[in-house]
């Protein structure tokens, strides 16, 4: 059960870390950024490191602790989407 999560949880990752990277060289984020959205994207490429760095750190975590990185990665996701909502000008924060 764990090792699904697990591989379902990389999965994710993986996908938002592509999605992530695309929108940096997006029609809408190129040219110049504003220091606070650079920053915001900065911020958003460390989360993603750390998430990957934990799912990493053993081959098997426990369900608990499998959830709380999914929770983490939904909060990325978040993040991200708000973030490329901001730098194509859909909203201000």
């Amino acid at each position: 059960m764990s090792q699904d999560l697990i591989a379902d949880t990389k999965s994710k990752l993986d996908d938002l870390e592509q999605r992530i990277k695309a929108a940096r060289v997006a029609p809408g984020a190129t040219g110049e950024l504003s220091d606070a959205a650079q920053k915001d994207w900065e911020k958003m490429v460390e989360m993603h490191s750390d998430i990957r760095r934990k799912l990493d750190a053993q081959p098997d975590h426990p369900v608990g602790v499998v959830e709380g990185i999914r929770f983490d990665v939904d909060i990325l996701r978040t993040t991200f989407e708000k973030w490329v909502a901001k730098v194509e000008g859909k909203f201000d924060e």
